[in-house]
């Protein structure tokens, strides 16, 4: 199809749809959409893009707008009607580059294209309104401002005092972060091919093999990538490896791994040496210790297969297992299990705002009592003097700290060696992670 004949806007609106209408995940519907429609130029792309992000991370705010304008409220209208004003809204409020008039014409045209034709004068009614009185009918509250659900919002305040900069940091850019894979190369290396390739490298402070990048269209177009020469993975989450303790000769399992990220950063600090002679050894005399890499279906273990074959390890295994049945034959096997559980996502907001509108308080706490009893399980892989490293992706504290607290209550044979609560900002994720160690 020529490029000329893509209408940006539908292929949008049909994105949003997908994910406010049929609960579809963002990331997933977006990367299909991007792969149909990679023939598209750079800035087609990166307006369907930032659009559709925006509008799923905005939708509270963008729909204060529609009720403070509109006599049918938001949820009363009609689907496509809805995600229409959604998206005219965002382009109107966040893209100085166009015209008002041009946004108002293209988004009134496809309303009449994707619901009934009367409600085109509807919707130009609506965005013509807003644009005649600069949006100063709508009175936003604060957690309409910074689009978030008021029990969100309150529940970060209640729990951390700051909601309003927790918000704010989900709002913001987030920096693309990586880790080397240093069985492959050293970090020096990547750094030269990756500037070489037109990216922005910034060492991460304290961890000389993971970088900061900016400047990348497309992370599966560079070389680097294409030779499995760096893993993506955010700051937050590769504290869990350096925080780990693990050494060469170490059994670790990993008992929700999936897509094995935590998994692969352990296998890589399992070396004989520090030192980079070992570039030239092979993978199988670099390291000493094994990694067992489990999670509960063939879908997720494959992928963890897929990216063991991208990084060319050969010190971990990955196959399938429920974390919540214990398994006998792996009791006090383990010199370090790791159990990042799976979790409400509330760390994660800012790279995946669909969250926010599926999340609820009953999911919550239902997700803190499956990981109660998957810590349960697994501490009994755990040998003596060995530890348990419990981490989430979420900043709920019921899930965390209260669990933690909870876990040490009823196991006396465990102690606390170290907890840090990660809050989201441009440089992480908002990320939990509890280091417990066994005492018997």
């Amino acid at each position: 199809m020529s490029d000329n004949n893509v209408n940006v806007r539908r292929v949008s609106l049909e994105i949003v749809v997908k994910v406010m209408e049929d609960r579809k995940f963002l990331n997933e519907v977006l990367t299909d959409a991007l792969n149909k429609y990679k023939y598209l130029e750079k800035n087609k792309r990166s307006y369907i893009s930032r659009i559709t992000r925006g509008v799923v991370e905005r939708f509270i705010e963008l729909d204060a707008y529609i009720s403070a304008y509109s006599n049918t409220k938001p949820a009363k209208l009609n689907p496509n009607i809805r995600n229409v004003l959604r998206l005219a809204i965002y382009e109107l409020r966040y893209f100085d580059s166009i015209p008002e008039s041009a946004t108002v014409n293209e988004y009134v045209k496809l309303s009449g294209k994707c619901a009934p034709s009367r409600l085109k004068g509807f919707v130009n009614g609506v965005l013509r309104s807003m644009i005649r009185d600069d949006f100063k009918k709508a009175c936003l509250t604060k957690n309409e401002s910074l689009s978030m659900p008021k029990w969100l919002y309150d529940k970060f305040q209640k729990e951390y005092g700051c909601a309003d900069e927790i918000c704010k940091a989900f709002l913001m850019p987030n920096l693309i972060t990586i880790r080397t894979n240093t069985t492959k190369c050293t970090a020096d290396t990547l750094r030269d091919k990756l500037e070489k390739e037109g990216v922005k490298v910034t060492q991460i402070p304290d961890i000389e093999y993971g970088f900061y990048l900016e400047n990348v269209d497309y992370l599966e177009k560079l070389t680097s990538f294409k030779e499995g020469l760096f893993y993506v993975q955010d700051l937050s989450s590769m504290m869990v490896g350096v925080k780990s303790g693990v050494k060469a000769g170490d059994t670790v399992i990993d008992v929700c791994a999936a897509p094995g990220g935590k998994s692969l950063h352990v296998a890589e600090l399992l070396k004989v040496s520090e030192e980079k002679e070992y570039q030239n050894m092979e993978p199988e005399l670099i390291h000493q210790g094994h990694v067992y890499s489990y999670d509960i279906s063939d879908d997720k273990v494959n992928l963890i297969k897929e990216n063991i074959d991208r990084a060319g390890l050969s010190n971990i295994t990955a196959s399938v297992k429920d974390a919540t049945v214990f398994d006998e034959r792996l009791k006090e096997k383990a010199d370090i299990v790791i159990a990042d559980l799976p979790c409400s996502g509330l760390g994660i907001i800012g790279k995946k705002p669909d969250i926010k509108s599926r999340i609820n308080i009953l999911d919550i706490e239902s997700l803190a009592s499956l990981q109660q009893d998957i810590l349960n399980v697994c501490k009994n892989y755990v040998k003596n003097k060995g530890r348990l490293i419990f981490s989430t992706c979420t900043i709920s504290k019921v899930e965390n700290q209260d669990n933690v607290r909870t876990f040490l209550d009823n196991n006396r044979n465990y102690k606390l060696i170290e907890e840090k609560q990660f809050m989201p900002c441009k440089e992480h994720d908002g990320f939990f992670i509890s280091i417990l160690q066994r005492e018997e």
